[in-house]
């Protein structure tokens, strides 16, 4: 279902998930769950800096310097303090940002790490890298989801258009249709999606999502060094230029779609620090079986993995920081233009976030059931408290009145047979 191109054992979390989506968990799902996903963050933060520090020494004749960064603060900060050249341009940004610095989105979390030549005044920034946060990747799978299922209800529709024309006699085109009955034909359509998704038949339908760019990597490349960058690059071994994509406009500059060879010997070398064995016993690992657990991880791993590079000048660099490009305008923007909005798209985010916090909350027993179902409709609240007891389960909550709690039925359970919404039986 969602190929996270970024990871290894991708295609055996896409299984995971596309069962999970029809509500059918197995048994160990959740330790292989809580294993892809975990381990893959610790993998992709080694090879993702290797990578990046490769590239660069190569490129720039010295070692870079690795500066961690954990607010997008840093970076812009960095950037700003120590510009590579100027111009009207980029004195105007800069000037702006140092006024309004409220206005730049300082405060956003970002998992990666930046890189510098030099030292002091003459300190230049030449890079970063970066892997997606849990709450990015869950809001871009959701989004790959959520596209696919409005793509399929848009087919269901047009059938139940067509079948509406041929009862009249007429083709498809001929048909003029009020505004209600679309709607009406839209939701009908939504019913038959949401029914195939409860009785499990659309699994075997589902479609392999790719979500790319979780690990990227950016390049301060000015235009007159790319073609010598592009040729640097293109010969470095374990690495294939997939996609080559320029872009022009308020974003100015170029993405390359990279297929990298997993340093699979350098990551069985690198011993998992004490740092990710606390952050993992937490998380329900046995600590003394970590080490074993990773290598296995590693030898067992797909061969190569995916990564996004951005290559831009260092004035698009600041223009997509603190000009007219900047990503946090661009993601918010992008949020809150959606296609589909109905409760199935919600419960798709729901969903992706109930998997992502699983991943990263404490010891967890086997789903006898999924607590978030496609079909079912759910204010926020229930969201709210299914993620919230994978931290601080029920039982540790009590009744001051001591009272029994009441558990009823719910209606019609026990009926032999009923029509469905859309008409047939179930």
């Amino acid at each position: 279902m969602l190929l996270i191109d970024g990871f290894v054992h991708r295609s055996a979390l896409s299984e995971i998930l596309s069962r999970w989506m029809v509500d059918k968990p197995a048994p160990g799902d959740v330790m292989r769950l809580k294993t892809i996903v975990n381990f893959n963050s610790y993998v992709a933060r080694l090879w993702i800096d290797w990578f990046a520090r490769d590239v660069l020494k190569s490129f720039h004749g010295v070692e870079p310097v690795r500066y961690s960064v954990r607010l997008k603060g840093q970076l812009k900060d960095f950037i700003v303090a120590h510009p590579q050249y100027t111009n009207p341009r980029i004195e105007e940004m800069l000037q702006h940002y140092c006024r309004f610095p409220e206005d730049f989105y300082r405060d956003t979390p970002i998992d990666g790490a930046i890189y510098v030549n030099g030292e002091g005044e003459e300190a230049r920034f030449v890079g970063s890298s970066r892997i997606k946060r849990f709450r990015r990747i869950a809001e871009k799978g959701s989004r790959r989801i959520i596209d696919f299922m409005l793509g399929r209800i848009r087919a269901n529709a047009d059938v139940l258009a067509e079948e509406r024309a041929r009862s009249m006699g007429i083709s498809k085109d001929q048909l003029i249709t009020p505004q209600e009955m679309m709607v009406e034909e839209f939701n009908h359509a939504e019913r038959r999606l949401l029914k195939s998704i409860k009785q499990g038949t659309i699994q075997s339908e589902l479609p392999e999502l790719e979500i790319p760019d979780v690990a990227g990597v950016k390049m301060i490349v000015e235009p007159d060094d790319f073609g010598g960058f592009r040729d640097l690059l293109s010969a470095m071994p374990g690495v294939e230029i997939v996609e080559e994509e320029h872009h022009v406009g308020n974003y100015n500059g170029i993405n390359l779609k990279l297929c990298y060879q997993l340093p699979r010997e350098r990551l069985l070398a690198e011993s998992p620090p004490d740092s990710f064995l606390r952050v993992m016993t937490f998380r329900g690992f046995d600590q003394a079986t970590v080490a074993d657990t990773y290598r296995a991880f590693v030898e067992s791993a797909e061969d190569t993995v995916r990564l996004e590079m951005i290559i831009s000048s260092f004035e698009e660099l600041l223009e997509s920081e603190i000009g007219r490009s900047m990503h946090e305008e661009r993601v918010r923007v992008q949020r809150s233009h959606l296609d589909y909005n109905g409760h199935l798209a919600t419960n798709v985010r729901y969903f992706m976030d109930f998997v992502l916090n699983l991943c990263r909350a404490p010891a967890c027993p086997d789903l006898a059931e999924v607590p978030i179902k496609l079909w079912v409709k759910y204010m926020p609240d229930t969201h709210e408290r299914v993620v919230r007891n994978l931290y601080v389960p029920e039982e540790f909550f009590f009744d001051t009145a001591g009272a029994p709690s009441l558990s009823p039925p719910v209606c019609g359970l026990d009926r032999r047979a009923e029509t469905d919404r859309d008409g047939t039986n179930t």
